[in-house]
């Protein structure tokens, strides 16, 4: 006996009947199932492997948020089945907006300036006259908060894409609450359990109230510290290291 090929006309295919669709709101987020109708087969085998259904890991059609976790085949007379495919968000989300993680830690920073921006000094006078008084800049190591920022979503470009494109630089304009260049993108990684139809990508960013960009300063070769009347521009500058792009249009937050 010949047997019926996917491709023999008897066969007939039909998804998204009415009758068996659902939408569930869960703690882990939204789950979906659609409902396929296949007639002129053999067997359920052939049923799972119809051209036209969607593969496991494929984004919804119309919430891209969820991907197919499953795909269930059951008998609906001698040569028909019914096929019901299950879809999750493998992030966990409840909408399309990403997973957001916040925190914070004291890392250590080195200063020439107090808190109010003077720089820091030292004084000493070898005879106790204000006329021997030498006085000389100081650098210190404070501990100083600084939050991080993850987010995770789900997506179909590819992140090294967007790695490329954002990581390693600092924020260009105002954006999760802090000013420009405050904001620095450690890294960006992403995993695929579909062959790359989606990815689970996860976002890193560390804040800096004082900006990212460094200052440097002169150095007095004989004291090996800065002089205590650095004019700003011309003793002490800042200097642009990292690149800066719009956060913005990753679409993460404002």
């Amino acid at each position: 006996m010949t047997l019926l090929r996917l491709e023999d006309p008897m066969i007939k295919f039909k998804i998204d009947r009415t009758h068996g669709t659902l939408l569930r709101h869960t703690a882990l987020g939204l789950e979906a199932e659609r409902v396929a109708y296949i007639t002129g087969i053999e067997n359920l085998k052939q049923a799972l492997e119809h051209p036209d259904l969607p593969k496991i890991g494929q984004a919804h059609p119309q919430m891209h948020s969820l991907i197919v976790r499953s795909m269930t085949a059951k008998p609906d007379g001698p040569n028909a089945a019914t096929i019901t495919l299950s879809y999750h968000n493998p992030s966990g989300n409840n909408s399309d907006k990403p997973q957001v993680k916040v925190g914070s830690a004291l890392r250590q920073q080195t200063t020439e300036t107090d808190l109010k921006g003077k720089r820091i000094t030292v004084a000493y006078s070898s005879t106790g006259e204000d006329q021997d008084l030498i006085i000389q800049g100081a650098r210190v190591t404070v501990l100083r908060p600084e939050t991080e920022l993850t987010f995770t979503r789900l997506e179909t470009t590819h992140p090294a894409i967007t790695a490329k494109k954002y990581a390693g630089t600092v924020n260009r304009s105002i954006i999760f609450e802090g000013g420009p260049e405050s904001w620095l993108c450690t890294a960006i990684t992403g995993s695929s359990d579909d062959g790359g139809e989606t990815f689970i990508v996860t976002y890193l960013f560390q804040f800096n109230a004082q900006g990212w960009q460094p200052t440097v300063s002169y150095t007095d070769p004989k004291t090996n510290r800065p002089p205590a009347d650095l004019v700003a521009s011309i003793g002490t500058k800042q200097v642009q290291l990292y690149p800066d792009a719009e956060f913005k249009n990753l679409g993460l937050g404002s």
